[in-house]
């Protein structure tokens, strides 16, 4: 059987949606959805099961964390390759983590979906076998080049080296690129984890920083600095992050 041709596992909470991707699989050459499940008890059974190419997974649905329940999973054996189909944006980054081939926010066209394929068998004429847990744990810990970010109703890749800044908003966090802002579901904290200490700095509690963005520092009391970045923003740094400011930079 050519490698091109793709066995699908589909997971998700709504009739109608698994029902639409069955449709954009029947419609698209060579790829065939073999099995289904409707919560993430069905999913952990069906990820044991005989294995398939790409699992098409929902992100909230009845049971687990969906992430959860692949890490366990990929602790047992390899894991398939992942495309995430959900309402829910704010998943991006997470699904990033685990190196998804493609993150498609409902609803969606045939055509999007079909690009999702041909984006999958690109990976897996590239990297073959699928993923398993020893790429899972080292993709969970790597850190990423790219962030996927909100465009409209899709999610764009940005390069972690196009980043300027990244102010925290309550749970979310707006990442500043080249005159650009994309609004992600993430915290700072977690941002912080996944970038590298020696490109970007934590300067305050609300605010990371790439330190090669940095084009002036002034004292802004005794204990503090004032930032100025490349696109003209003024920060502050706070009293307990001066000392690695001045250990980096100064």
């Amino acid at each position: 059987m050519s490698t091109d041709f793709l066995r699908l596992l589909v997971a998700d909470d709504e009739v109608l949606a698994r029902k639409l991707l069955r449709q954009y699989a029947s419609a698209c050459e060579g790829v065939e959805v073999v099995r289904e499940c409707a919560d993430t008890a069905a999913l952990e059974a069906a990820l044991d099961q005989e294995p398939v190419d790409a699992a098409l997974l929902d992100i909230r649905m009845p049971g687990r964390d969906v992430f959860d329940v692949l890490a366990e999973v990929a602790e047992r054996k390899p894991l398939p390759s992942l495309i995430f189909a959900t309402a829910y944006d704010r998943y991006a980054v997470r699904a990033f983590d685990v190196n998804a081939v493609d993150y498609l926010v409902k609803p969606f066209t045939g055509p999007r979906f079909d690009a999702a394929i041909a984006r999958l068998r690109e990976r897996r004429r590239a990297d073959t076998p699928a993923m398993g847990v020893t790429r899972l744990l080292r993709d969970l810990g790597r850190r990423p080049d790219r962030l996927l970010v909100p465009e409209g109703r899709r999610m764009v890749p940005l390069a972690v080296s196009a980043i300027g800044w990244i102010r925290a908003e309550g749970d979310y966090a707006r990442i500043h690129s080249g005159g650009r802002s994309y609004l992600v579901y993430r915290t700072l904290n977690d941002l912080e984890a996944r970038l590298d200490p020696a490109e970007f700095i934590r300067v305050h509690r609300s605010a990371i920083v790439r330190l090669d963005q940095i084009v002036e520092v002034r004292s802004a009391d005794s204990s503090r600095y004032r930032l100025t970045l490349t696109d003209g923003t003024t920060l502050i740094v706070s009293r307990s992050r001066a000392a690695t400011l001045r250990e980096l930079i100064l």
